[in-house]
């Protein structure tokens, strides 16, 4: 996934500049849709404590070996294998709150018991969850839309109705660039800081 490698180094950069300020806190990221891990390790690497969530079982094991292959298996990190959706609502239930959060969702999945994900009949209601979960200051949020129907200026508008204004703020598209420096639009991405 070499066009997210600028979200990991926004990640990595706000997480170092949290544990600069105060290296006894305990930076606390959600990485939802979590894949293989590639963000996880990302922040886990930069000093952050990780909740990775998948609906898929062989993509949290991947990711497992994935930080074991990366020296990282020891760095704290809970690997959950849940539906995404079902997860945050019970997160904001049991009054838990984030640093950061990585929102990568696919345009159409499965959840671990078969739920349907469709992402413009979820993404609305999965932001005002994830607003709900990140600390109200100094915190982050990376989202990345992987579905053509879904400009960056719409994902723009989703995330400030669910969020409020950003103190920060950068959106564009995702994009593929091979040698000969073409670019291969992939999706967009919006990230914020509080």
């Amino acid at each position: 996934f070499p066009e997210q490698a600028v979200n990991w180094d926004y990640t990595a950069a706000r997480i170092r500049a949290a544990k600069e300020k105060n290296p006894e806190r305990e930076i606390k990221i959600l990485n939802l849709f979590g894949y293989t891990g590639a963000a996880t390790l990302a922040c886990m690497e930069a000093g952050a404590t990780v909740t990775h969530v998948d609906a898929s079982k062989g993509m949290v094991q991947w990711a497992r070996e994935n930080a074991a292959a990366s020296n990282l298996a020891e760095r704290p990190v809970r690997w959950l294998v849940d539906d995404c959706v079902k997860f945050v609502q019970r997160e904001i239930r049991r009054g838990n709150r984030y640093h950061g959060i990585v929102l990568d969702p696919p345009a159409y999945g499965r959840g671990a018991n078969g739920e349907k994900w469709i992402l413009e009949d979820n993404i609305c209601e999965m932001l005002e969850c994830c607003a709900r979960l990140l600390e109200p200051r100094g915190a982050f949020l990376v989202l990345n839309l992987y579905s053509m129907g879904l400009s960056s200026t719409l994902a723009r508008t989703a995330v400030r109705q669910a969020f409020g204004a950003p103190r920060t703020e950068q959106y564009g598209e995702l994009c593929f660039t091979d040698r000969a420096g073409k670019q291969l639009p992939l999706g967009t991405y919006y990230r914020f800081t509080r």
